[in-house]
């Protein structure tokens, strides 16, 4: 292929992908800087830096322009290919960071993360563009330069990783009533997804092929194109706590965030006897009337809402009525209704069984049952 004169089927087809990784990722950047979804209406000042900033390295993709103009060029197409490796090794980083750990300030020395990529691709793309000549055997040095850049970014992205790792770890069991409920398989899911971003972008670096950069074209397209509905979905619904009907001598943030089984034990019971057995009563009628339990994404601040008390006082009530954690008491009863539904309906599916008990899957059902020392679930058909 020379430069745009051959407007042949393969020609035609590397344009379309290019054309339409561009326009996805300025479509994305407006997207992410004037859209406002009603689900994020309470939280959006917190999440706003993050969209912003990826917004803003969608809008930069704009500058694979040259190979746009010039398909099947070996320079345009060196160009890109570096660009799109350091950028969205970038992307990533900035996307962790800001999504993951907004609350941490960032100091002004940690945006010369971006100096290396601009140093290394400026001068490609000053030739890209025919404003600069670049001496004979660039290309070996510029795979060097590029490739040394791309293994401290991508260092960055394992170490990333890593953090996300930790931090899942990290997550109060008591806050969820299945350890493989939404937000931690979220996280857990996503933990990896840069590095092998990462991963890709070098394989399609070092293959230096135009139908490779096609591949890759529509790939990241349609990845940008699920991200954006993702992250976006004003139907979404937010797992996040809220602070309304909130009583009981007002439970601090971090209370509402988690049940921290050491609150419970440094001065004993708190509660008063009367307030205790009330307490009690509205928390029963939840789990045996209501079956709350049945809920998948079933959280402590739920509950905290529902019966008009604390983080605290709802611990207390929980482990004053026998339970080891609110974890064991949703497992409890839990495991119960299901072994009440699986002898009621012997020749109904695990999966839909353990769907309607709460469960995320059979999976976590038979766990559950191994936790409460019972025997597998299908055991219990008659």
């Amino acid at each position: 292929m020379e430069g745009i004169v051959r407007m042949d089927t393969t020609y035609q087809i590397f344009y379309t992908a290019n054309l339409a990784f561009i326009v996805t990722h300025l479509y994305g950047w407006l997207l992410k800087w004037f859209y406002r979804p009603k689900a994020y209406e309470e939280t959006f000042h917190n999440l706003f830096p993050a969209q912003m900033a990826v917004g803003t390295i969608y809008m930069l993709q704009i500058l694979e322009l040259p190979y746009l103009l010039q398909i099947g060029d070996a320079e345009a197409l060196f160009y890109a290919n570096a660009f799109a490796l350091l950028v969205f090794s970038l992307q990533m980083l900035v996307m962790c960071e800001l999504y993951f750990f907004p609350q941490r300030p960032h100091p002004a020395k940690d945006y010369w993360i971006v100096l290396p990529a601009v140093v290394v691709l400026l001068p490609l793309f000053l030739q890209a563009v025919g404003l600069m000549e670049l001496p004979d055997g660039w290309q070996s040095w510029g795979f060097v330069l590029v490739g040394l850049v791309f293994v401290w970014y991508f260092w960055r992205n394992v170490r990333m990783a890593l953090r996300i790792g930790n931090e899942v770890r990290n997550v109060n069991e008591e806050t969820y009533a299945d350890t493989d409920d939404f937000p931690v398989r979220f996280a857990q899911f996503i933990q990896w997804v840069p590095t092998l971003v990462c991963v890709l972008l070098a394989i399609n670096f070092y293959f230096y092929s135009p139908l490779a950069k096609c591949i890759r074209d529509v790939l990241f397209t349609i990845a940008s194109i699920v991200f954006c509905i993702y992250t976006l979905n004003p139907h979404r619904k937010l797992f996040a706590p809220t602070d309304e009907n909130q009583s009981e001598e007002q439970a601090t943030e971090e209370d509402s965030q988690c049940l921290p089984e050491k609150q419970a034990e440094d001065n004993g019971f708190r509660l008063s006897d009367e307030r205790y057995n009330d307490l009690r009563q509205r928390l029963e009628s939840l789990l045996i009337d209501e079956h709350i339990f049945t809920e998948q994404h079933i959280t402590a601040n739920m509950i905290m809402r529902r019966i008009g008390t604390n983080a605290n006082y709802l611990l207390e009530t929980i482990k004053r009525s026998g339970y080891s954690s609110f974890y064991d008491m949703i497992n409890q009863h839990r495991v119960r209704y299901a072994i009440s539904l699986i002898r009621q309906q012997p020749d109904r599916r695990l999966g839909d069984i353990a769907i309607d008990c709460g469960f995320s899957s059979p999976s976590s059902m038979t766990k559950a049952f191994a936790s409460q020392g019972k025997p597998a679930p299908n055991t219990f058909k008659s």
